[in-house]
């Protein structure tokens, strides 16, 4: 009896304990079993959504999908071609004016010819020298640099930003 006694504290603990696995394991359970089930739903439902969205779209289209095909084509061969001169310039000309490393320094103007853009004007120093050429070289569209910038100028009067 008085054995009893002294392992009956040891007895509730293992006995409560117990019963915590088992409430826990029976509560993951349910938790697991019922998310399965609402992921495996909403996935359904999106799918269900989505081709319905795709039927009202074919149903209200104002093109067929050839028109619709032979256009996409058309723009995409529009984008691939080569920009002209001018509009690289300006690209150029927009990337030196806004890139982190070089929009407070002095302004080159830009001429791009056949690809190649030519800068004219100053730079205060080296770093900023190589600044413009690396920036003016990052532009799509242009396939080489012809640096003629001048290390020590402040500027040269007829900056184009």
């Amino acid at each position: 009896m008085l054995f009893r006694a002294l392992l009956f504290p040891v007895r509730l603990a293992f006995g409560v304990g117990k019963a915590g696995v088992k409430t826990g394991y029976a509560a993951g359970r349910l938790s697991v079993g019922s998310t399965y089930r609402v992921g495996r739903f909403v996935g359904v439902s999106r799918l269900l959504a989505l081709g319905v969205g795709v039927v009202i779209g074919l149903l209200v289209a104002p093109t067929s999908g050839q028109q619709l095909r032979d256009s996409l084509r058309r723009q995409l061969t529009a984008r691939r071609a080569p920009a002209s001169d001018d509009a690289v310039a300006e690209r150029v000309r927009y990337e030196l004016s806004h890139s982190p490393r070089t929009w407070h320094l002095p302004q080159p103007s830009v001429e791009v010819v056949a690809g190649t853009a030519i800068l004219t004007g100053g730079a205060p120093h080296e770093t900023g020298k190589a600044d413009i050429e690396r920036a003016a070289a990052s532009v799509p569209g242009v396939a080489g640099v012809d640096s003629r910038l001048v290390v020590g100028t402040a500027g040269n009067g007829d900056s184009q930003a």
